[in-house]
């Protein structure tokens, strides 16, 4: 188990930006949920650009048949179509599991 400091020992700035990754990890879960309601296994993922989503996707390999249809790799390939540009430097992932290698 991770040992959590007490709100007393986070500063205002990690408080700020605590606030912002879970505001942010509540929309990769619900995208989670979904593939749950789908029968799928039950991960989401969200990429954040400029302080908004501009991608939102959850496991869908049992719906489409394909092995890699990876809730990280099907945002990613939306990021990438929303921003015009493979290159997602300034983006940031957030998924319900650690991604797969």
């Amino acid at each position: 188990m991770i040992d959590r400091p007490d709100d007393s020992e986070i500063s205002p700035g990690d408080r700020d930006l605590l606030q912002l990754h879970t505001r942010w990890m509540r929309h990769a879960y619900d995208e989670a949920r979904a593939a749950f309601d789908e029968d799928e296994v039950p991960v989401g993922a969200v990429i954040v650009y400029q302080d908004r989503i501009i991608a939102a996707a959850h496991n869908q390999r049992e719906m489409l048949s394909d092995p890699t249809a990876h809730a990280e790799m099907i945002a990613i390939t939306q990021a990438a179509e929303s921003l015009g540009s493979w290159r997602l430097s300034d983006c940031v992932l957030y998924v319900t599991l650690e991604p797969c290698p």
